[in-house]
């Protein structure tokens, strides 16, 4: 609120407006979906460094058949999601049953998928007629929102109900804090973080379809950039509402609060750079502020 009261009345006649604001919202919404997808193995304990990459290979994927091959955009969207589905359950499959690291596992996997990505797309942007109903998924506003912030929304619901009110949801945080007191208690903490990496495929691939229909194509290197404001939103996220806990609700505040400050310094004149710095200077803030907020809580 602080940053949105500043930017509004240094720039009042560009930043203080609806238009503004809608763009924001909608713009974001991709971020904030793959930062819920790397909320759930962080949950559970584990990173994910392939997220930003499967957004990448989802968008597109789902540009190559929709748009190069014609193919009829459910069915397109069906396949997309299941291949996001698919890559979770490799990577559960990679870290539980042969014990590897999640960090260099999901940077490797990671690797593989952009690698995929490339071959696909001749590195080159994706960009063409596509079903104008398809494309309208991504830049309608009912009432003024835009969907892309409404799928967002119900995401963020579904998500915090599921972590926050089940019993899979405690299993979860459980494991994520100690995960042989977990086993010892009676939860398969493998099964616990199988299924988070599933989930976080399943976000992935659904921000990836969403981001297409946004821009009516793809660009093989989004992934690129979009894994640090993930993360850095995830973590900033975690010094809200229970500090030194990854949530829900924390991280969407996190990804608006950091494209707020993002959108406000660009509109200011502010050189391309600044959007990294700002988005490593949000992470490193986070990190010391959830690490001793944790070891408060622990103390």
């Amino acid at each position: 609120m602080l940053l949105w009261v500043a930017f509004s009345l240094n720039n009042p006649q560009v930043f203080a407006t609806t238009s503004n604001l809608q763009t924001i919202l909608s713009v974001q919404a991709m971020t904030g979906l793959l930062a819920l997808a790397v909320v759930v193995p962080l949950v559970a304990g584990h990173f994910d460094l392939s997220t930003g990459f499967q957004l990448g290979l989802a968008q597109s994927l789902c540009a190559v058949l929709v748009i190069q091959h014609q193919w009829p955009p459910l069915l397109a969207l069906v396949v997309v999601v299941g291949i996001g589905v698919v890559i979770g359950i490799v990577n559960g499959q990679l870290i539980t049953r042969l014990g590897l690291p999640s960090f260099t596992t999901t940077l490797g996997t990671g690797m593989l998928i952009l690698g995929l990505t490339e071959w696909l797309t001749q590195n080159h942007v994706i960009t063409g007629p596509a079903p104008a109903w398809f494309l309208d998924l991504g830049r309608v506003r009912v009432a003024g929102v835009p969907l892309p912030f409404i799928y967002l929304a119900v995401a963020a619901v579904l998500l915090f109900v599921l972590l926050e009110l089940t019993v899979w949801g405690r299993r979860s945080y459980a494991v994520g804090a100690n995960p042989t007191a977990a086993r010892l208690s009676g939860i398969n903490a493998d099964r616990q973080i199988r299924q988070s990496f599933i989930t976080a495929g399943f976000l992935c691939s659904v921000a990836g379809c969403i981001s297409m229909t946004s821009l009516g194509g793809s660009s093989p290197v989004i992934g690129l950039g979009s894994l640090l404001p993930a993360f850095a939103a995830a973590f900033l996220g975690a010094t809200c509402f229970r500090p030194g806990r990854y949530n829900v609700a924390g991280t969407v505040i996190a990804v608006y609060v950091i494209g707020v400050g993002i959108t406000g310094l660009n509109q200011m004149g502010a050189e391309v750079y600044i959007q990294d710095v700002f988005n490593g200077a949000a992470l490193l803030i986070a990190l010391v502020i959830s690490t001793i907020a944790r070891r408060r809580r622990v103390a």
